[in-house]
């Protein structure tokens, strides 16, 4: 899985199991000019430079991040990942190509218009001192891509020059690699995995949030958000800090008592069936265990969880310990072996047309970043100040994505939808639903 010269200044390692997934997916929105779960951050923020400087400073900064981290300028050929040391003619097609100053709009008209590129994209919009990062999610997860907003900003705060022809020394290993996983699965492992999958498609249908137009073709995707302020927050955290668990075990809950809540009558009595996120960062091997040293890799896995919906405190017992699964050291030993069996097998399964009357119908999924001050300031020397920031997803399916994440002392709350198969009024029911539930359970006023 190591990163091979195959020929002078081109540079090959094969898809992993969990990117060739994600490529899939990505893949499943050709035709219609999208893709599946594209990752996008944003910052709002200010610049203390002069302001006709700030556009030229912004590209030297992109064009750093590709010499940091030269992931970014790989791409696909079919089950291969390739890298190709650019030439200056190379260098300035690419920055053309993912340098794009926007003059008109706001960041939520943008998000309706992106459409998918070969590299991941900036986009400026120096009206209101935006930019927006999109990258497809086989070449980074969430806390990558808020790692490398974090080390865009400091290039912008600290420019140097940079000379690409060395770059290739900082490809960083696959995953299978950087965190030791196991690539030649026992017939054990095997049978762990068919049954892993298992856990997913018998657990379907599951209840979910009903869709206004189920038949629609796909089209953009809505964000939208709820902002927890920082005495809320810390309370939050406080009570489940003493009641020994973690935020978002009771978030998922509140998110499937919500979904139960907003369900058709004929799903109430249904599975929650959906994945569980779990950022394999902290699992790495030490040198690369630092995300903001190796954000653009895809160091995350989906888990399924399938949970037949009870009482909150049994719900949040089940999640706590689903959760614990790789944070345990001995648990983690008996899931690595299982993932590249796993990821095959799935990507094998999503890759056959669905047999008629086959139940499809999956719960909201939950992405928890946790801290996210671990991983973006706010403040950069005084050349860069960062007012606001968010993270989403483009979404083509009918499940929504939730994230959660806190980011200097306020939670944020927030799911991403297709606009053609939902409306706002039901998602923002599910965000303030499960907003609800969370601070009832933990007998929180939302005036704390």
């Amino acid at each position: 899985m190591s990163w091979k010269e195959t020929r002078p200044g081109r540079f090959e390692r094969p898809l992993t199991c969990i990117e060739g997934f994600f490529k899939q997916l990505a893949d499943t929105g050709i035709q219609i000019n999208r893709e599946h779960w594209a990752v996008r951050v944003h910052a709002r923020f200010c610049w203390g430079g002069a302001a006709e400087d700030l556009e030229t400073a912004l590209r030297h900064a992109w064009k750093t991040m590709r010499f940091d981290h030269p992931e970014m300028a790989s791409f696909a050929e079919g089950d291969t990942r390739v890298y190709q040391v650019p030439d200056p003619d190379d260098l300035l097609s690419w920055l053309a190509e993912t340098f794009v100053v926007v003059q008109d709009g706001t960041v939520d008209d943008l998000l309706g218009s992106i459409r998918p590129s070969r590299f991941p994209r900036l986009y400026f919009l120096p009206q209101h001192s935006d930019l927006l990062i999109q990258i497809p999610h086989w070449y980074i997860d969430g806390i990558g891509s808020i790692c490398l907003l974090n080390n865009l900003f400091e290039a912008l705060a600290d420019p140097r020059e940079v000379a690409f022809g060395t770059e290739p020394a900082r490809l960083s290993p696959a995953l299978e690699q950087a965190a030791n996983l196991p690539t030649d699965p026992t017939r054990t492992h095997e049978q762990a995995a068919s049954k892993l999958l298992t856990t997913l498609t018998g657990g379907l249908p599951s209840i979910s949030v009903p869709m206004e137009h189920p038949h629609a073709i796909p089209g953009a995707t809505g964000r939208l958000a709820i902002i927890l302020q920082n005495n809320v927050a810390q309370s939050i955290s406080s009570v489940c800090r003493a009641r020994k668990t973690t935020v978002a075990a009771v978030l998922h809950a509140a998110l499937i008592a919500a979904t139960q809540e907003l369900a058709g009558p004929e799903m109430k009595s249904c599975n929650y069936t959906s994945w569980g996120v779990f950022s394999l960062r902290p699992y790495l091997a030490p040198d690369f265990v630092n995300p903001k040293a190796h954000p653009v890799n895809l160091h995350v896995c989906g888990l399924p969880l399938t949970i037949r919906p009870s009482s909150f405190s049994a719900n949040v017992s089940h999640l706590s310990e689903f959760y614990k699964q790789v944070a345990n050291p001995e648990s983690r030993a008996n899931v690595w072996p299982l993932l590249s069996p796993f990821y095959q097998n799935l990507t094998a399964t999503a890759s056959q047309p669905p047999q008629e009357d086959t139940p499809t119908a999956m719960g909201p999924v939950l992405s928890s970043i946790g801290i996210a001050d671990r991983y973006l300031k706010s403040q950069y020397g005084n050349k860069v100040t960062v007012s606001r920031f968010w993270l989403s997803s483009e979404v083509l399916s009918g499940e929504p994505l939730v994230y959660l994440w806190t980011w200097q002392g306020e939670m944020s709350l927030s799911v991403c939808y297709n606009k053609e198969l939902h409306t706002p009024d039901r998602m923002r029911g599910l965000l303030e639903v499960t907003r609800d539930k969370l601070l009832e359970y933990l007998d929180i006023q939302q005036s704390a």
